[in-house]
């Protein structure tokens, strides 16, 4: 039995203006063929699907498509996806007949001229494979569901997990879902329900969160005979695109009206959601620096969500910084990062010890924040080049190009050249910063920080920034979705917005 095997993988925000190129794919890792599995075959989604299959089975044959991923940012540019659409087509061709497809996705990747890549992709697949090979795939539960993934996928397995730590669960899950359809000899249907709503993702969080219980009955789900998968996909907000809002689906083997029953409860607790998801508290700048202050304890953890690197927003923002840099004083000093490649260069150019004086921040996203001025002097140069074990993803190489840390008073700010997971500590670590020796630490991610960074703050804030990832809806300019649409617009009940209101199938 031949499986090929293939990813792509990218958050967009469609509010970050900055393209995503093919630059930053390499930056990220491309592979094909071979080289898929040998660097990337325990990583994540696909290391989850690869060790499954090899408990199933010790005859199968798998063969490499490519691997595409990079770090949330804005929409890929036209002529990077026209590329990559190629190359899947080019490898295609050359793998020749297989038996099944596993595909790593997102599910909610946007290009210039493609609001929905992950459609596209699959579609593309199924075309070349043809209606009767099985194609599986995995998603983030943050993923935007469309009818066109759902009509060229027969198994799409979401995370169950935010602050997300089940990659490789999920990689596992598709591919028991692949198992059961070879097994029984079946081909899937799957009931879906959208929901005319989008939530901040501060309250996403599946343990203890508002969600928390659906998710639980999604994995009991899964332990019916005849449920291959279970999903709830909370929508990646900040994708100005249509369909755009949460999805619930079921994939079964066989059609039966009770499971239309059980997605049209689930999708009806999900809608009794939206305003306690939305109770969340916020602080502007000033006043969270003061209560951070106030706080007996350290480190008091800030999560920027605006701003937040995981969400596909620029990393560049000032807000707090201009707010550190106000205090005369901060105990045990505050700790943040910044993405901006030319503060980088002049830090190097400075050298370790020199003097650093420039304008730094707000250089990818002026709309949102301004450059400020940065007085101090060079600690440590670096490349910042770490694994990442935990929230998105296992044993995944990040590369976040050189950095540099420049310190001023009382605050200490990390340097990057390119983005990268801003929810884990190690990010400061790689630079030598031990987080839990500073009174204040930023973490630029709305929620999925708490997987790290619980286990250690004495207090957790949330700021209230402008930025591309911020939850602040009347200061996002939506344009491509379709409405009503919650809380965008005055919805009291789903069957309100016809464009998503019936329960289907594919």
């Amino acid at each position: 039995m031949r499986i090929a095997v293939g990813q792509l993988w990218q958050e967009t925000n469609t509010f970050n203006r900055c393209p995503t190129t093919w630059d930053d794919f390499e930056n990220w890792g491309l592979a094909q063929g071979d080289q898929l599995f040998e660097e990337y075959g325990e990583t994540g989604e696909i290391g989850g699907f690869l060790a499954r299959c090899k408990e199933w089975r010790n005859d199968l044959e798998l063969v490499g498509l490519a691997r595409f991923i990079c770090w949330p940012w804005g929409s890929v540019d036209s002529s990077t996806w026209l590329r990559v659409c190629e190359t899947f087509a080019t490898r295609l061709a050359e793998v020749g007949k297989v038996d099944a497809v596993f595909l790593a996705l997102h599910g909610a990747m946007a290009a210039e001229n493609e609001p929905d890549v992950t459609g596209a992709i699959l579609e593309q697949v199924r075309q070349a494979v043809g209606k009767d090979v099985p194609i599986v795939g995995s998603l983030d539960l943050h993923a935007n569901i469309t009818r066109r993934m759902l009509d060229n996928a027969d198994v799409l397995a979401g995370y169950h997990a935010c602050p997300h730590l089940d990659s490789v669960e999920t990689g596992g899950r598709a591919a028991s879902g692949l198992i059961q359809m070879v097994e029984n000899k079946v081909r899937p249907v799957t009931y879906r329900r959208k929901l005319p709503m989008i939530t901040a993702a501060e309250k996403h969080e599946t343990f203890t969160g508002p969600p928390a219980s659906l998710y639980r009955r999604l994995e009991a789900l899964e332990r019916e005979p005849g449920i291959l998968t279970a999903g709830i996909y909370m929508a990646m907000p900040w994708f100005d695109c249509p369909d755009l809002g949460w999805t619930v689906t079921l994939t079964t083997e066989q059609r039966d009206p009770r499971h239309t029953d059980t997605v049209n409860k689930l999708a009806e607790d999900c809608w009794k959601l939206r305003d306690e998801l939305c109770e969340v508290d916020r602080l502007a700048p000033d006043e969270l620096v003061e209560q951070a202050i106030q706080h007996v304890g350290h480190p008091v953890v800030v999560g920027d969500g605006a701003d937040a690197t995981n969400s596909g927003a620029p990393g560049d923002s000032t807000h707090l910084l201009a707010a550190f840099l106000k205090r005369d004083a901060i105990p045990n000093g505050a700790l943040t990062f910044l993405v901006d490649p030319e503060a980088v260069t002049q830090a190097h150019q400075a050298g370790v010890g020199g003097s650093f004086d420039a304008h730094i921040g707000g250089a990818f996203a002026p709309e949102y924040s301004e450059p400020i001025q940065f007085h101090g002097s060079v600690e440590r140069l670096l490349n910042v080049e770490f694994v990442l074990d935990g929230h998105i993803s296992r044993n995944m190489p990040i590369h976040m190009g050189r950095g540099a840390v420049v310190h001023s008073g009382d605050v200490t700010v990390l340097l990057v050249e390119k983005g990268g997971p801003g929810s884990t500590p190690r990010l400061y670590e790689t630079a030598g910063l031990d987080p839990r020796n500073f009174g204040i630490v930023v973490a630029k991610s709305p929620a999925g920080f708490r997987a790290d960074y619980g286990e250690f703050a004495s207090k957790i804030l949330l700021a209230d920034c402008p930025g591309c990832a911020s939850p602040n809806w009347p200061r996002m300019n939506f344009l491509h979705v379709d409405r009503p649409l919650w809380p965008l617009n005055s919805v009291n009940s789903p069957v309100e917005a016809d464009w998503c209101s019936a329960i289907g199938t594919s």
